[in-house]
């Protein structure tokens, strides 16, 4: 009885902590989003210097506040998570883009990090699977092999194009230039992209890799938008990328899109 007793204690314990650790980022990036709604004109004039013409801003503050939203409510938090993790990858992405101070590149990280680590201490079963576990529950072939040949679309796709910012040939160098990034950072976001991709192909480090890949695939969408670009290839990548982890692990489900 006292053992019980002493878990339900450590487990309130957590579940508050989570919660204050959450409402942290969360009340900043409401704030963020409903100012993006209202557009007073610092913001606006923050928008244009970051690179994003001023249509853009009522379209970010919607899907900021949405995506907030869902990350406060219990039963979508983990998908508002994963919305979140693509916008603040965005976020990072301008601001490395522009050479913005240290701060300004790592604000967003801390977010995101709190954003999950709240989120780590309040679910559960996210414990369990985020970052180093395999699943135990039995998983039928069909549904497997599904799973496997949708993961292995992206991930060709992706270690290619890490691959080919590693070799940095011409065409590479005219699109970087073209998306307002100097050709130094090819080899950097290379490296990056390989390395989310293989954490993501291990089957332990699977759902981490998830994560760190819509942080990436947010950046991309952001420097799409900002150039007025269509933006739909990276949104469909990151999709395949969470519809594929849905089907290997059986215990996605309980997690996303809805959970009790």
């Amino acid at each position: 009885m006292q053992s019980a007793m002493q878990t339900a204690s450590v487990s309130n314990k957590w579940l508050w902590a989570g919660r204050i650790i959450s409402a942290l980022p969360a009340l900043f990036l409401l704030m963020d989003g409903v100012m993006k709604l209202y557009k007073p004109p610092f913001v606006v004039d923050a928008t244009v210097q970051l690179g994003y013409p001023e249509r853009v801003i009522f379209g970010l503050g919607i899907v900021l506040t949405t995506c907030t939203v869902l990350y406060l409510i219990p039963a979508t938090s983990v998908l508002g998570a994963i919305l979140l993790t693509g916008y603040l990858g965005g976020a990072t992405v301008t601001h490395v883009r522009i050479g913005g101070d240290p701060f300004s590149v790592i604000l967003p990280i801390i977010l995101g990090l709190l954003l999950w680590f709240g989120l780590y201490l309040r679910v559960e079963l996210l414990r369990d699977i985020v970052p180093m576990t395999t699943q135990t529950a039995p998983i039928s072939k069909g549904r497997l092999w599904a799973g496997r040949i949708l993961t292995a679309l992206p991930v060709l796709m992706l270690l290619f194009s890490g691959v080919m910012k590693l070799i940095n040939p011409a065409p590479v160098v005219q699109e970087f230039t073209r998306l307002g990034y100097p050709e130094s950072s090819a080899l950097g976001i290379g490296i990056i992209e390989i390395l989310c991709t293989v954490v993501y192909l291990i089957p332990r480090t699977s759902v981490l890799g998830a994560i760190l890949l819509t942080g990436y695939l947010g950046g991309a969408v952001a420097t799409h938008v900002r150039i007025g670009d269509p933006f739909f290839s990276p949104v469909i990548v990151a999709v395949v990328i969470w519809v594929a982890l849905f089907l290997r692990d059986n215990r996605l489900p309980g997690l996303v899109p809805l959970r009790s």
